[in-house]
């Protein structure tokens, strides 16, 4: 597979070339600055393409997915603001995307497979149907991400947004380094956490609360686990189970943190 990879200077993008390159698909780097990624190309070189672009800009999203005649997208462009008044590039980078994926799909009459970067606070508590942003209010730039991906057809973009909590380093340089992560460290599961408690719920007022701060701590992954969990499904094609899912992760016991 070809894989058309935003964001790649950054920690789970630099990872994703690893992860993607070690499974033997071609990955193309789409980067505003190139040196960063040519300084620490490392073992997985020669499946290593590098495109030099704005992750705003549609058209030059499609232009180099269409070029490398990319299978597939991931973008790990982009940071939601952490306050619910702020304001990042993250809506408009997704917002490319999907167009630039959209279009693509439309020309090859077949959906282009594309993985979104959302936040754990877009998955939804067990047995309320609400999102833990509702009563957590940081990153809610991330709903934006889900609302306009929700809204598409089904026929439109086959898409999977991976929603980890904090998510944390195992090595520093992941291009010329073996791999340390492992999609086995991971726990999975659509819609919801992995393993979310029901507890406090029922508690009057302040229990929705008390039920994501007793938690939610124990919800950091390592960006190794995340890259493989990622490059293992792009492996699986159309037959992944993620397609059109929210995906909430956890580490198991024992692995990386």
């Amino acid at each position: 597979m070809r894989v058309l990879v935003l964001g790649g200077t950054g920690n789970l993008g630099s990872r994703l070339h690893h992860a993607l390159a070690r499974r033997g698909h071609t990955v193309v780097a789409f980067v505003r600055n190139p040196a960063k990624l040519q300084s620490d190309a490392g073992t997985y070189q020669h499946r290593l393409l590098i495109e030099q672009g704005d992750g705003k800009r549609a058209a030059e999203i499609k232009d180099a997915a269409t070029r490398h005649k990319c299978n597939a997208i991931i973008n790990a462009a982009g940071h939601a603001a952490m306050a619910p008044w702020g304001k990042s590039d993250l809506p408009a980078i997704v917002s490319a995307v999907i167009q630039a994926a959209l279009e693509i799909g439309q020309e090859r009459n077949r959906p282009m497979r594309v993985w979104f970067l959302g936040g754990q606070g877009i998955l939804e508590i067990p047995t309320e149907n609400k999102m833990i942003v509702n009563y957590i209010p940081m990153f809610r730039e991330h709903i934006t991400t889900w609302n306009k991906l929700r809204d598409l057809p089904p026929s439109a973009i086959s898409w999977s947004i991976l929603c980890p909590g904090l998510m944390r380093p195992v090595g520093e340089s992941p291009l010329s380094t073996p791999a340390t992560g492992s999609v086995d460290n991971l726990s999975a599961t659509a819609t919801v956490p992995p393993e979310w408690s029901t507890k406090f719920l029922r508690v009057p007022v302040i229990g929705r609360y008390l039920n994501i701060m007793s938690q939610i701590s124990s919800y950091a992954t390592c960006y190794e686990d995340n890259a493989e969990f990622i490059a293992n499904d792009l492996s699986q094609d159309r037959d992944s189970e993620w397609i059109f899912q929210r995906v909430g992760v956890k580490e198991r016991q024992g692995s990386c943190l």
